[in-house]
C-alpha cells in the first residue's frame, strides 16, 4: 500500500511532477561539463549525491528505509539495472555527442511510454498511435542521420546520438513496464540509487582510470545527482502516484525542448532550424499519440516512471 501522506489534493503534487520534468530538463546541460570525467564514474557519484537525498525524503515522509530490503529480487534487479543502464549509457553518449541534438532526443521517451502503454491490459492500438510514431521516428532518424548537423558534430557523431536515442526509447519501455510490478514507494529510490553506487563505483575500478575532478566538474556532478538525477526522479514518481497523470504526460513532451533551450543557453551548442524541425517532429508525435488525453473521458494512464 502507498504511505499514507498528508492528504494534498491533485494539484499540490501534479505541480511537484511538473517541477521535476523541468528540472530534468538540466541533465545534458550539466552532462557536457563533465566530459573530462569518465562515465561510469561521473554516474558513481551522482548516484551518490542523489542517494544523499533519502535522508530528507524518509524524515519528510515518515517511511522506513528499511521497507526497500523487503521487496522482491525482481523488483531490485529490475530498478537498479534500469538505473545504472540508463545513466552509464546517456552519460557515456552525451559527453562525446553534439548536446542540442543529445537533448531533444530525450522526446524518445514518452513518445515510447504513451506507444508502449497502448500495449498494455485493457489499452488498444489506436491510428494516433500508428500516426505519432511515425512521426516520432522520423524525426529521430533525421537528428541521428544528421549528427546533429548544426556546426557542433564531431565524428562518431551518429554513433552516440544513436546511442542516446536507444537509451531514451528503453527508459520509457521500462516506464511502462514497471505498472506490472508490487508497489515502489518513492524512499526506496535512495536505497536502489546507493546499490547503484556501489555497482558503478566496482565496474569504474575495473574498467575506467580514476580521474579527479576540478570544483566546476564536481559542482556539474553534484548538480546532476541533486537536480536531474535525484529530486526530478523524486518529485515525478511522488507526482505520478498523487497528482494528475494526464496532465504530467502532456508537460513531459515539452522537457526536451527545455533541456534543448538551456544547452544553447548555457553551453556551446546551438539550435539550427533542421533540428527544431525534427524536435517538433519527435515531440509532435509524442502528443498525437497521445491524444486520448486530451478527451472529454481520458483513461488514466497509470504508469510509474522512477
Amino acid at each position: 500500500m502507498p504511505p499514507a501522506y498528508p492528504p494534498l489534493g491533485r494539484f499540490l503534487p501534479t505541480l511537484l511532477g511538473a517541477l521535476g520534468v523541468a528540472l530534468w530538463a538540466t541533465e545534458t546541460t550539466l552532462i557536457t561539463y563533465t566530459a573530462a570525467i569518465p562515465p561510469i564514474q561521473t554516474v558513481a557519484l551522482a548516484f551518490t549525491f542523489a542517494a544523499l537525498l533519502s535522508p530528507v525524503l524518509w524524515l519528510i515522509t515518515g517511511d522506513d528505509p528499511v521497507e526497500a530490503f523487503r521487496l522482491p529480487l525482481p523488483v531490485w534487479l529490475l530498478m537498479v539495472g534500469s538505473l545504472v543502464g540508463y545513466h552509464a549509457v546517456i552519460y557515456y553518449a552525451t559527453q562525446k555527442a553534439p548536446p542540442g541534438p543529445a537533448a531533444l532526443l530525450q522526446g524518445t521517451t514518452p513518445l515510447m511510454i504513451v506507444i508502449g502503454s497502448a500495449f498494455l491490459p485493457g489499452e488498444r492500438l489506436r491510428w494516433w498511435h500508428v500516426l505519432g510514431a511515425g512521426l516520432g521516428f522520423i524525426g529521430i532518424a533525421m537528428l541521428v542521420e544528421s549528427g546533429g548537423d548544426s556546426g557542433e558534430s564531431s565524428d562518431g557523431s551518429v554513433f552516440y546520438l544513436a546511442l542516446i536515442g536507444l537509451a531514451a526509447a528503453l527508459w520509457g519501455v521500462y516506464s511502462v513496464a514497471t505498472r506490472g510490478l508490487p508497489h515502489v514507494p518513492s524512499s526506496a529510490l535512495g536505497v536502489f540509487y546507493m546499490a547503484g553506487a556501489f555497482l558503478c563505483l566496482i565496474a569504474h575500478l575495473g574498467l575506467e582510470e580514476w580521474v579527479t575532478p576540478s570544483r566546476n566538474e564536481l559542482a556539474a556532478i553534484a548538480g546532476l545527482g541533486i537536480l536531474p538525477m535525484g529530486l526530478a526522479i523524486y518529485l515525478w514518481d511522488f507526482g505520478c502516484k498523487y497528482g494528475d497523470i494526464q496532465a504530467l504526460g502532456a508537460f513531459s513532451y515539452v522537457e526536451p525542448f527545455i533541456g534543448a533551450a538551456l544547452v544553447a543557453m548555457f553551453t556551446t551548442g546551438t539550435l539550427a532550424p533542421e533540428m527544431i524541425w525534427s524536435g517538433c517532429l519527435v515531440i509532435g508525435g509524442a502528443v498525437i499519440a497521445s491524444s486520448s488525453l486530451w478527451r472529454s473521458e481520458p483513461k488514466t494512464l497509470a504508469v510509474e516512471v522512477v
